[in-house]
């Protein structure tokens, strides 16, 4: 018997052995880390579906001429770096390439890919922008396809900044909730620094190369509950310009939609807003004119919009809309006449600004919702000449096969036009098409849809054009999104 004590000895000290060798880190496989550089989509449909879906940017690197060396140098080099990877993390990117690099059922040239995924996605460029093929050249695409920046061959001009600039401005949600990354240090300083500092060090960062510099420092105003420090971040963020300003019209929606909460919050936000960018302003001065309902707070916005020098004090004069530019009046008269304030009702206002009905908007918004006639105005003029009151008609009167022809142009008011009731209209007369403008048109009427001014009469409009799939006016944004996708060719893609 002592040869099976042995036998079972010898077992045992194999069972430790082994348990030994299990529990050893050395024996364990190695977690391989995420490439540093850019994570390329796999799969095109997939990834086109997740942008229009997740309202990300679309970014097309063309890398299909493998022995040319910006070819080379971007391949093997430059889209592998870090600064590349943070900055195409909140895009859906794709790399087109013909070629074949698989080996150990990976492609050896973009780290973790398919080779299928670059040549798909090499084959729908061309068929979108042409046979002829450049490459290098890179494409940023809004995520329902339309064209945001192109580039063809490669001189160094698209970089990090650029990409994290395009993405402030295509998605500023996204870039807010990403801005935090690599820019510890400003936000640390600007968090400690004494009130008089911030204007000068905000300024400087603003007008630098970083594209999320204005999304970095509305993280900081969102993290501080100091009222004189708040109100020092709002003024600083006069100084954003160009690609970043969608982030400040983010940021400042909640004072826009509550003026009355925060009414000195709501009064710097103006000021910087129309320092920052005219029409961003006037959008927001619209709003809040309708939505409080104190007059005085409303002489205090027209101070604030008729103002040479936005960051002057108000002064005692009563402004009225003769007060504002010219171009800008219709914008506060229909404001101010859907408030009900006294002066829309003492204005001089031309024929044209709203075709012949003002002094019938309130009721007949009221009663009819977005419905108009306006069957002799000529769409093409109406865009062109830039009356709020023309616009809305000519665009709600129109025709599909008229508003396809114009297509390109409302798609991009939808973005710039700073009356929202006429960004409405543009919306409805797209969706009326059943085209493929789902992200422009989902981005203008879902915000609409929960508005208190423009809700209602919204919800009457969609009422009519999608029938019985009509969802609840309080029903999620995902039930309107299918909703409304289902009306668009892609599902709203």
């Amino acid at each position: 018997m002592r040869w099976i004590a042995l036998l079972a000895a010898s077992a045992a000290l194999l069972t430790a052995a082994v348990a030994g060798a299990e529990e050893d880190p050395k024996s364990k496989p190695k977690r391989v880390p995420p490439p540093a550089g850019i994570w390329w989509e796999q799969e095109l449909k997939t990834g086109l579906a997740r942008a229009a879906r997740e309202g990300r940017p679309i970014l097309f690197c063309v890398n299909a001429l493998e022995t040319e060396s910006a070819n080379q140098q971007l391949g093997l080099t430059t889209y592998r770096t870090a600064p590349w990877g943070q900055a195409t993390r909140g895009y859906v990117p794709f790399v087109c390439n013909p070629e074949d690099h698989m080996t150990a059922g990976a492609c050896s040239r973009y780290e973790r890919h398919v080779c299928k995924g670059h040549q798909d996605a090499l084959t729908w460029f061309l068929k979108q922008f042409g046979e002829n093929l450049i490459s290098p050249q890179h494409v940023i695409l809004e995520p329902d396809g339309d064209v945001a920046w192109r580039k063809e061959y490669y001189t160094g001009v698209i970089t990090p900044a650029l990409l994290d600039g395009y993405l402030s401005a295509i998605a500023p949600q996204i870039a807010y909730s990403r801005a935090g990354i690599g820019r510890e240090k400003p936000m640390k300083q600007l968090k400690s620094m004494g009130l008089e500092t911030i204007d000068g060090f905000a300024k400087t960062w603003l007008a630098g190369s970083d594209g999320m510099a204005a999304a970095a420092l509305v993280n900081v105003l969102d993290d501080c509950y100091d009222p004189p420090r708040r109100l020092a971040l709002i003024a600083a963020l006069r100084h954003t310009h160009d690609l970043q300003v969608p982030v400040m019209r983010l940021a400042s929606e909640e004072r826009v939609l509550y003026p009355s909460d925060e009414p000195t919050e709501t009064a710097a936000w103006l000021k910087a807003l129309f320092l920052a960018d005219r029409k961003t302003g006037v959008w927001a001065a619209t709003r809040v004119l309708v939505r409080t309902e104190d007059e005085g707070t409303r002489s205090a916005i027209l101070r604030i919009w008729a103002a040479g020098d936005t960051t002057a004090e108000p002064g005692t004069a009563t402004p009225g809309i003769a007060d504002l530019p010219e171009r800008e009046r219709p914008f506060a008269y229909e404001a101010l006449l859907l408030a009900g304030d006294k002066r829309a009702r003492r204005a001089s206002v031309p024929e044209d600004w709203t075709t012949g009905r003002t002094r019938e908007i309130a009721r007949a918004r009221a009663k009819a919702g977005l419905t108009t006639n306006a069957s002799q105005v000529d769409l093409a003029a109406a865009l062109a000449a830039g009356r709020p009151g023309e616009m809305r008609a000519a665009l709600l009167a129109a025709s599909p096969a008229l508003v396809r022809k114009h297509a390109d142009a409302i798609v991009e008011g939808l973005a710039a036009w700073p009356a929202q009731r006429v960004r409405i209209a543009g919306a409805l007369a797209l969706l009326k098409t059943k085209d493929a403008h789902g992200a422009a048109v989902l981005g203008v009427l879902l915000p609409a849809l929960a508005d208190i001014v423009e809700g209602p009469s919204t919800h009457r409009a969609l009422k009519a054009i999608l029938g019985a799939a009509t969802p609840r006016p309080n029903a999620s944004a995902e039930a309107w999104r299918t909703a409304l996708g289902a009306e668009m060719k892609g599902g709203g893609k």
